[in-house]
């Protein structure tokens, strides 16, 4: 994208303007339906049929309805379009759009291990485009999908500086136009004044986002160090296998995508049976995002049913990724992190679990997405409850977690191009 003149660098600001505070609402439209949604089937259902919370056969008829509403999607125009694989989709066009945000709806209502942002930047990108339809400038429509989709994830995150940074780092790297960088800012700005609320009228509501239950960390000891070392090299293993199970099974997917979709339904129900009736493990550290499932996470006490959590959830996030449902690969990743830190802090007692937690949230993010800026501050972000002294462990488990991806991607032939540099060089079209 060409460096705008002054007028037209106006024109953008203003443009951000208005579709930051479009794509605020209509995020949060989203979210609060897929948390509505998940609240009935899961919870106001099963309370209806007597249950205190969803049984395992509940949760595999769920799985496997969501699998079917994904198939239906899939015959719609683009074929519910990229995966969670395939990068961040900031250029998709308008009319296959509906089938993606439905296979999208299906997967996260339905309980894949999958997070909202992939959606919330289709569902923004899809409003710039529209507030954008009667213009005949291509530019403008990529600098409006982009704005759109930036504001919409901004929403998820809770705070605009992780998508901000995130923006930053991308064109730091050559992924996305330096050009638009101030008006991404400005958009992240509106939408979070829709989000807060200004002059007394109260905005749509924050999307809360960290790591509950974490204590104070204040003083950084040498031992803490040496066991964030440790545990950022299995949360960036771990996720980097999930990965690797992905793609493999993304294979699968290509050639048979509704066989794919419902062996993938399948296999993590199974996984969540296993993990109910053998270790009496909640639905929601298995199933979905795992954001709602942190909290309980971070008080278990025993290092048997972490790493029961550990394995099934990467079963579950695995298949996610590449069996045909849609949504993002960054809030699982962050669980795994998070689970690899709980593990490490009960088998050594003396170390803090704050700071295994920010460096293994910030290793799986790394390994995933291989944007260390962005994973280490999502890292700090998380546990930044705790203290300014968090920085150090989430900056070492982002430079673990990029240094086991790209070892892992030199010896892949199939990773020499990253996914989400190609999705992102559309803007610079």
């Amino acid at each position: 994208m060409e460096t705008p003149s002054s007028k037209d660098m106006k024109r953008l600001l203003g443009l951000a303007v208005v579709v930051g505070i479009v794509a605020a609402i209509g995020a949060t439209a989203f979210l609060w339906l897929v948390h509505e949604l998940q609240t009935l089937v899961f919870a106001s259902l099963p309370d209806a049929m007597g249950y205190a919370s969803a049984p395992w056969w509940w949760a595999a008829i769920l799985l496997l309805i969501g699998a079917s509403l994904v198939a239906i999607a899939q015959r719609l125009p683009g074929h519910t379009g990229g995966g969670p694989l395939t990068g961040f989709h900031f250029d998709n066009p308008l009319r296959i759009v509906p089938s993606i945000l439905v296979a999208a709806t299906a997967s996260l209502v339905f309980g894949i291990a999958l997070g909202p942002e992939a959606p919330l930047i289709v569902l923004g990108s899809a409003l710039g485009l529209i507030l954008l339809s009667r213009s005949n400038n291509a530019q403008a429509k990529q600098a409006g999908a982009f704005l759109g989709g930036t504001a919409a994830i901004g929403a998820v995150f809770g705070n605009p500086f992780i998508t901000a940074f995130m923006i930053l780092e991308f064109a730091a790297i050559g992924l996305a136009p330096g050009a638009l960088v101030v008006p991404v800012l400005v958009a992240l700005g509106a939408s979070y004044l829709v989000q807060v609320g200004i002059w007394g009228i109260p905005g749509v509501g924050t999307h809360s986002l960290g790591v509950p239950g974490m204590p104070a960390y204040s003083h950084i000891a040498i031992g803490d160090l040496a066991a964030a070392v440790a545990v950022a090299i299995v949360a960036g293993i771990v996720t980097l296998v999930a990965r690797e199970g992905g793609l493999r099974f993304g294979r699968i997917a290509e050639r048979r995508p509704v066989p794919a979709l419902f062996l993938g339904a399948l296999i993590t129900a199974g996984a969540l049976t296993i993990a109910m009736l053998g270790f009496d493990i909640q639905i929601d550290q298995i199933l979905f995002s795992g954001e709602y499932g942190m909290a309980a996470l971070v008080t278990e006490t025993s290092v048997i049913t972490v790493l029961a959590i550990l394995i099934f959830k990467a079963i579950a996030y695995s298949v996610a990724l590449g069996s045909g449902f849609r949504g993002g690969p960054i809030f699982p990743a962050a669980f795994l992190g998070v689970a690899a830190a709980v593990g490490g802090a009960l088998l050594f007692p003396d170390v803090s679990v704050s700071a295994l937690a920010a460096a293994g949230i910030a290793a799986a993010a790394a390994a995933m997405i291989k944007l260390p800026a962005t994973s280490a501050l999502l890292g700090a972000l998380l546990i930044g409850g705790t203290g300014g002294a968090i920085a150090p462990f989430a900056i070492v488990g982002a430079v673990i977690g990029l240094g086991i991806r790209l070892a892992a991607d030199r010896r892949d032939a199939r990773s020499t191009v990253n996914p989400i540099e190609q999705d992102l060089r559309a803007p610079n079209r």
